[in-house]
């Protein structure tokens, strides 16, 4: 079987790190896989040389014809007129190209069998692009509708096309978007991220981190979704309530960190906490950690969670919505916590106190390669 996995770009986050996983996952399951990817800046990540790998730099191509560049200075222009709208314009004139780039490819490979697109940023770039073979693989919970214009992105981005959510709860939260924007896809369905769990465990063994004492983690992107806030509000509970003497550290980076040292700052707790930043590889933080606690109000799926179970770390989440729920089953259900503080800093305490062992290759099982590659071939193929 020959497989094409698209997404935008190759930068440190989540979606495309499993991008790469995917790739990888065909590639060891004994298929032809390919990883096409379309912006370079910020690019952090490389698959293993059994996936070929191309850049498609669609605006490049773009740019370089008279007409293109014409064209997509008025998108911009009319962008101004109505904000939000310049996808509609855009897609127009990419996908075209991209069309064209992909032709070019397979007549030097083959035909593809599945063509997998991650992630709205994918999807929007190239909307008019219809294919029988393409799954677009929607990540997030976040979908907007009501409004004419999100209507409209509806209507380009899912209409008639195969959509599966990486999660029940982003599955949900397609059918909802659709049934509300009054848009028909040609079927929905739920696949998983796959998780690399032998090379988690070889990268959690890269370095030793920089600490001496025990200490909880938390892990991921720096926004008001990722709840910060309310773990460090939890934490000082703790602290203050529980007799908590375990520093916290964070890992991760984003636009609302500067909140977050201002938070920190404001509950006296710069001496107990540990900002680490964006880091290529978390791994080995997630290894020596006793808790990996996540509080987001919303996970498409949560895969840092699984990559802890990965490293046989216990793990406590908030009730958030989306794909959580599809990780934490079983005695895992236990370490799913209502979003109040007391009670999720209780359960810190509880979950680091408690001599519980867990069947970790239980749990990381439905998520390895080989289960979402055979997902994909029965659903698809």
């Amino acid at each position: 079987m020959r497989v094409a996995v698209v997404v935008r770009s190759l930068k440190i986050g989540g979606m495309e790190r499993v991008a790469v996983n995917l790739a990888e996952a065909f590639a060891d399951e004994g298929h032809e896989s390919h990883l096409i990817y379309f912006k370079e800046k910020g690019r952090v990540f490389t698959p293993k040389t059994s996936v070929h790998l191309h850049h498609f730099n669609l605006d490049k191509i773009l740019r370089l014809t008279l007409i293109g560049a014409v064209l997509g200075l008025f998108a911009k222009l009319l962008n101004a007129l109505y904000r939000n709208s310049f996808f509609l314009y855009n897609g127009l004139l990419l996908a075209p190209i991209f069309q064209y780039k992909l032709t070019k490819l397979e007549k030097e490979y083959g035909k593809f069998d599945l063509i997998i697109m991650r992630g709205h940023g994918t999807f929007e770039l190239i909307w008019p692009f219809r294919d029988e073979r393409v799954v677009q693989m929607v990540e997030s919970v976040f979908i907007r509708h009501g409004s004419w214009l999100d209507d409209l992105y509806i209507r380009c981005v899912y209409s008639r096309k195969n959509l599966a959510g990486v999660s029940s709860g982003v599955k949900e939260r397609i059918l909802e978007v659709l049934k509300a924007s009054s848009v028909e896809a040609k079927s929905v369905e739920v696949v998983h991220n796959p998780l690399d769990v032998a090379l988690i465990q070889k990268k959690a063994d890269e370095y030793k981190p920089d600490i001496d004492e025990q200490y909880i983690l938390s892990v991921g992107r720096i926004t008001p979704n990722k709840n910060i806030s309310f773990l460090l509000e939890s934490y000082q509970y703790a602290r203050e309530h529980l007799a908590l003497s375990l520093p916290l550290v964070l890992v991760g980076g984003g636009h609302d960190l500067p909140n977050i040292k201002s938070k920190i700052e404001t509950l006296q707790l710069v001496p107990h906490i540990k900002l680490l930043g964006l880091l290529e590889n978390p791994y080995p933080w997630m290894k020596q950690a006793c808790l990996l606690t996540s509080t987001s109000k919303a996970e498409g799926f949560g895969m840092v969670l699984v990559e802890a179970l990965a490293c046989h770390t216990k793990i406590l989440s908030t009730k958030s919505k989306g794909g959580v729920r599809d990780i934490m089953v079983g005695e895992l259900e236990n370490y799913l916590v209502d979003f109040k503080i007391e009670e999720f800093a209780k359960k810190i305490v509880q979950s680091l106190t408690e001599k519980k062992e867990l069947d970790f290759e239980a749990f990381t099982h439905p998520f390895l390669p080989s289960s979402i590659v055979k997902k994909y071939k029965e659903l698809y193929l």
